[in-house]
């Protein structure tokens, strides 16, 4: 393997100009250097390109403007399609690279030439780049039982080999958008081993006063049900994640519980607590679950 290793960053974006410029910053803050930069930008309507016009003028990144508003799955695809990297990341254009996310990586990959797919760990900042909450990452020991377990990898930190990049996109059906990431996982985990780097190197922004409303909750199950059918579809996702499928969808509800305590949904956040354990009645034993569920009961008694 090449010692040099050329990386390729990936950054979607869609009418954030206002933030765009200080993810850029981030990136451009490497200690190590040999990266390139591609913007796909999903057809803004506010600033952006005017935002981006200097650094295309002096070479700093790629620009490539669809022709349309299309589902975020294409501009990652886009953005896969133009890469030249030997590893591609992706990094949404309101989140942060810290300062030796890529050094780290270059180490990583070396060291391990058989993991084609790695992450580094991640947290949640505020605007000013100071942590709120650290996520939990569950151990890699058993990668197919990790992943039914939530959607850790998401789409920040994450390191692809150009094999994997090349071979595995993302489903663009616009049905699946909002999960798109998480179905993606189980068909790369399905054929690559994947590792970890145990360190922080990335910043997920925190997003003020979004809400999820009934209909959104409809459409998360939607996306349960689709990446389901696409572990029983596929022959190798089959083969490794079947027997996950409850845990998985437990989960996945759990998640959706989450979402609905956030906006105040108590009595819909029992609804789907409930849903969790007729999938996988073993969950009522876990941390999460009894925290979601006292979080709604005691708001509802409230």
């Amino acid at each position: 393997m090449n010692n040099n290793l050329l990386f390729t960053i990936v950054i979607p974006t869609y009418n954030r100009g206002a933030l765009i410029v200080n993810t850029l910053e981030t990136v451009f803050n490497q200690s190590y250097r040999n990266f390139e930069v591609i913007v796909v930008d999903n057809y803004s309507t506010d600033n952006t390109d005017e935002i981006l016009k200097p650094y295309v003028e002096k070479g700093l990144i790629r620009y490539i403007k669809h022709d349309k508003n299309y589902e975020r799955a294409k501009s990652r695809n886009t953005g896969m399609q133009n890469a030249k990297g030997d590893f591609l990341t992706l990094l949404d254009s309101d989140d942060f690279m810290y300062v030796d996310c890529l050094k780290d990586a270059a180490a990583y990959a070396l060291s391990n030439p058989d993991i084609k797919v790695f992450q580094n760990k991640y947290e949640l900042v505020n605007d000013r780049k100071e942590k709120i909450y650290s996520y939990a990452f569950p151990s890699l020991d058993n990668q197919f039982k990790a992943l039914c377990s939530g959607n850790f990898m998401a789409c920040i930190g994450g390191f692809l080999h150009r094999e994997v990049y090349t071979k595995i996109q993302f489903d663009t059906t616009r049905e699946l958008t909002g999960s798109e990431d998480y179905e993606y996982w189980f068909r790369v985990f399905a054929k690559y081993k994947v590792g970890r780097i145990d360190k922080v190197n990335s910043g997920v922004l925190q997003h003020e006063g979004r809400s999820v409303n009934n209909q959104a909750f409809d459409l998360m199950l939607q996306h349960k049900d689709y990446i389901v059918a696409v572990i029983r579809r596929h022959s190798a996702v089959k083969e490794k994640f079947e027997k996950c499928i409850p845990r998985f969808e437990a989960s996945f509800l759990i998640y959706a519980a989450i979402k609905a305590n956030q906006s105040r949904l108590f009595t819909k956040a029992l609804s789907l607590l409930h849903m969790a354990l007729k999938a996988d009645f073993s969950v009522i034993f876990s941390k999460r679950f009894i925290r979601v569920y006292q979080i709604a009961l005691f708001r509802i008694k409230k």
